[in-house]
């Protein structure tokens, strides 16, 4: 038999050549990979930062032990200077120009002349962004306000009528954000007012129940501020709606509140007098002497909120010097309280309930809290003799009455209940604690309670002293939150349940 051999392997190669030919390609890419992992694994490998996030029980210690230090903080201790003793002290009638009766602008001017930017700018900076309250806001979280009810004499029934009056207040709003419509009181004010009710009480633009309120309210006090910062021409007004602004910037940390903070602080700086008071319209033109302490306790009150909400001003600490100096020095009498106004400019003529209470606060809210003259203002308040301190709630027909036919006489107007002078004295109190606290609380938290106008869900307070409803509302609801609004400036006290017990989820909130 007769091979041909080169027709044989041509053959073979022909038709070995593609299972061959494959399997060296495979081999030959699997060569390669081999060889590219390889290389790629003596790389460095890329580093991880890893940053270690906080459990929530150490941000609870956290928060427990900012709140045990600022109560455990002493008071201010100052040497006690030598007084006279023999001063003659005069009673002097609860203004007649606090809030509600004197709010309204004779010619308009502020009200309703807003800049237009600032409210719009508003929408831009309630972005979200985290906050946590701390110091002296982390009492008014869900648990920090069951701590101190707690640990300062509040109760379950006060915090219910708290709720209610928020409640009606949120019920109560405009669509634009004020309250005009509720009692016809000037609106940059009683939304002022109303809103310092829900700060207090921890609410925010976020909160579930109350945000919408909030917010509303914020961007209505907003809108009414001019290009120069004002709020109003009303120093009243104005006062009130830069504590208000500047106590949600503090809470909140939202810019637009923080620009309008620092407008309407830089005008409460310039309208303050050389001698550290106030008057009506921030009056201080060369020969005018008047000073009046009841304007000025709203500004002081918003000093104070802008310096803790951190505010830059570079003249606000002088300002607060100047506003101490002219408490001690102009506003007080010696070995008594506070007095009302002076038209000459010249010291304190004598001393009434409501102003001692303004004064003494002040001073406590300033920095002052064992100043002589806090000192002496309480102890006048302790031995007046004044019905103010009976804190009697007067709740006639009249008061409820509807309005008169025409034709027909209108119905008289119902009894007055001095809010103003309680607004300041509760607090006043609150500061001092001890004593003067265990024997003011009981009065003035029963007299509230008891006669808050119930309906369902919504309660509110009427037959205040210098305005409507919501004014009256407002002061009241203000008063039965004074026990998580500011930390006392006395020692915490010994109770079996207390404030420190704030619980993780109270303490985050978002802003949206």
């Amino acid at each position: 038999m007769n091979i041909d051999y080169d027709k044989l392997m041509f053959t073979l190669k022909k038709h070995a050549w593609g299972p061959v030919g494959s399997v060296f390609f495979h081999i030959l890419l699997l060569v390669l990979l081999i060889q590219f992992s390889v290389g790629v694994s003596t790389e460095k490998a890329p580093e991880v930062e890893v940053t270690m996030m906080e459990t929530k029980a150490e941000v609870l210690e956290k928060v427990e032990e900012v709140v045990k230090q600022e109560l455990e903080k002493p008071p201010e201790q100052e040497v006690v200077s030598d007084r006279p003793t023999d001063a003659t002290v005069s009673t002097i009638d609860v203004p007649s120009d606090a809030p509600g009766s004197g709010l309204g602008n004779s010619d308009g001017a502020g009200i309703g002349s807003g800049d237009p930017s600032l409210a719009a700018g508003f929408e831009i900076a309630m972005s979200k962004s985290p906050l946590v309250m701390r110091g002296l806001y982390a009492q008014r979280t869900a648990g920090g306000r069951k701590g101190a009810l707690s640990a300062f004499g509040g109760s379950g029934r006060g915090e219910d009528a708290v709720m209610r009056a928020l409640r009606w207040l949120k019920e109560n709003q405009g669509p634009d954000g004020s309250w005009i419509k509720a009692d016809g009181n000037p609106g940059p004010a009683m939304a002022g007012l109303a809103l310092l009710c829900f700060l207090a009480h921890g609410e925010t633009p976020a909160s579930p129940e109350f945000g919408a309120t909030v917010e509303k309210a914020m961007k209505y006090i907003v809108s009414k501020q001019n290009a120069k910062g004002a709020f109003s021409a009303n120093s009243y007004e104005h006062g009130i709606c830069t504590y208000a602004i500047a106590e949600g910037f503090g809470l909140t940390k939202i810019m637009a509140l923080k620009e309008a903070m620092e407008k309407g602080i830089q005008v409460v700086i310039d309208g303050q007098q050389t001698g550290g008071g106030y008057d009506y319209g921030y009056a201080k033109q060369p020969g005018h002497l008047r000073w009046d302490l009841s304007v000025a306790g709203w500004q002081f009150q918003a000093m104070k909120a802008a310096k803790m909400a951190g505010s830059t001003n570079p003249r606000l600490d002088d300002a607060i010097a100047l506003s101490i100096k002219f408490l001690r020095t102009t506003a007080h009498q010696p070995t008594a309280g506070f007095g009302y106004a002076n038209t000459g400019g010249g010291p304190s003529p004598g001393s009434s309930p409501s102003m001692t209470g303004a004064g003494t606060l002040c001073l406590q809210l300033l920095g002052k809290p064992d100043s002589p003259e806090v000192r002496s203002g309480l102890k006048w308040m302790n031995e007046s003799k004044s019905p103010i301190f009976d804190v009697t709630w007067a709740r006639g027909e009249a008061a409820h009455a509807p309005a008169a036919d025409k034709g027909k006489a209108a119905p008289k107007a119902g009894p007055k209940n001095p809010v103003y002078a309680w607004y300041y004295i509760t607090q006043a109190k609150f500061q001092k604690g001890e004593a003067d606290w265990k024997a003011w609380n009981p009065k003035f938290t029963t007299a509230l309670v008891r006669n808050q106008i119930v309906e369902g869900k919504l309660g509110h307070w009427e037959g205040g002293d210098h305005g409507a409803n919501v004014y009256t509302t407002a002061l009241c609801t203000l008063m039965l939150e004074v026990y998580y609004r500011y930390l006392p400036t006395f020692k915490q006290v010994e109770t079996s349940a207390p404030i420190a017990a704030v619980k993780s989820d109270d303490v985050v909130v978002d802003i949206k």
